[in-house]
């Protein structure tokens, strides 16, 4: 086992991270709606972004203008970095007559006043679309989680945002549940503090043959590590720690199988998880070292796929986080394609 990369933190975390369910008694609490003038500064932005004729990777947040807006979304981003760790904005105009490119770059340069995008998978893409792609389910050694339909257990992604632009919803499931981290951190030093040390220790993760010529097809990362006196959390989906388990002959022992199935119970846990339902024209912005989340199955409704669009963001002026945690914080290596 590789050696713990931080500190083990021993004392009880407070503050708006170590939430519970009962904190919250209305959606409105984590629901920041766009009026009329916030959505005609997004097509005034749209216009203006057009006309510096960079790509949307290239456009920042000087070249996507905002006046109010930009102080709604400093807001958003106080709750998803200091706060609870998640917001959701609604109301994000996504209707027919609104062409796909012009909501994709609405999108980009609304999150590019959270923070710099990375990218999220070999091929280098920025945006990604969250829907059944068809090709098998977490099973299969080459799908992501964002690829298939499935349930997908508690996790966290790679970056510290995760923004998540609902086109369509599902015509059955698709609902999100949240939980904090820092909130299982206390019960697992409450009621399983034997089971601390692997958590900082970390697990072996497949590639999903995603690695560059000459790398390993897995990787190990640490699920918690405290550093400069916080607490951040980094837990990839499960599903990819058994896989490599099974393609590449790496141990898990019972004890760490253990504590995996601990820490999603506790996250699963009624007093610990907010569900909701993300609805066309909702963003969710999670923070990853606060918030994991899950998702439940779901079913396309007849000649709609639910979808949705995926951006990764490290807030500006983030820390940075320590070695061997927060694996491709800083986005997945784009690979050679041949």
């Amino acid at each position: 086992m590789a050696n713990v990369s931080s500190p083990v933190c021993t004392e009880t975390l407070t503050g708006p991270a170590a939430w519970r369910s009962s904190d919250f008694t209305d959606p409105a609490q984590w629901t920041t709606p766009l009026t009329p003038d916030d959505i005609g500064e997004l097509f005034t932005a749209l216009q203006h972004s057009r006309q510096t004729g960079k790509e949307l990777g290239d456009i920042t947040r000087e070249d996507f203008p905002l006046d109010n807006l930009a102080r709604k979304l400093e807001s958003v981003s106080t709750a998803l970095v200091d706060g609870r760790g998640f917001a959701v904005l609604s109301g994000f105009p996504i209707s027919a007559d609104i062409s796909r490119s012009d909501i994709e770059l609405m999108y980009w340069g609304l999150c590019a006043h959270l923070g710099p995008a990375v990218t999220q998978n070999g091929r280098g893409e920025i945006m990604v679309p969250v829907k059944n792609y068809g090709n098998g389910g977490l099973l299969n050694a080459a799908t992501r989680g964002y690829q298939t339909n499935e349930a997908l257990p508690f996790h966290t992604d790679s970056s510290d945002i995760v923004g998540l632009l609902c086109l369509r919803s599902a015509g059955e499931g698709g609902y999100s549940s949240l939980a904090s981290s820092v909130t299982i951190h206390n019960e697992l030093l409450r009621n399983h503090r034997e089971l601390l040390g692997l958590y900082y220790a970390g697990f072996y993760y497949d590639r999903r043959d995603e690695q560059l010529d000459g790398e390993r097809p897995y990787y190990r990362n640490s699920v918690y590590a405290w550093h400069e006196g916080r607490l951040t959390c980094r837990y990839y989906v499960r599903h990819f720690i058994e896989s490599a388990t099974e393609r590449f002959g790496l141990d898990l022992s019972a004890v760490e199988r253990l504590a995996l199935q601990t820490f999603e119970a506790i996250a699963a846990r009624p007093e610990h998880k907010v569900t909701m339902r993300i609805n066309p024209g909702d963003i969710q912005f999670l923070n990853n070292n606060v918030i994991v989340h899950a998702r439940t199955a779901f079913v396309d409704a007849d000649q709609v796929a639910r979808e949705l669009l995926r951006v990764w963001l490290n807030p500006f002026g983030a820390p940075t986080p320590p070695p061997g945690h927060a694996a491709f914080r800083e986005g997945m290596p784009q690979k050679q394609i041949r």
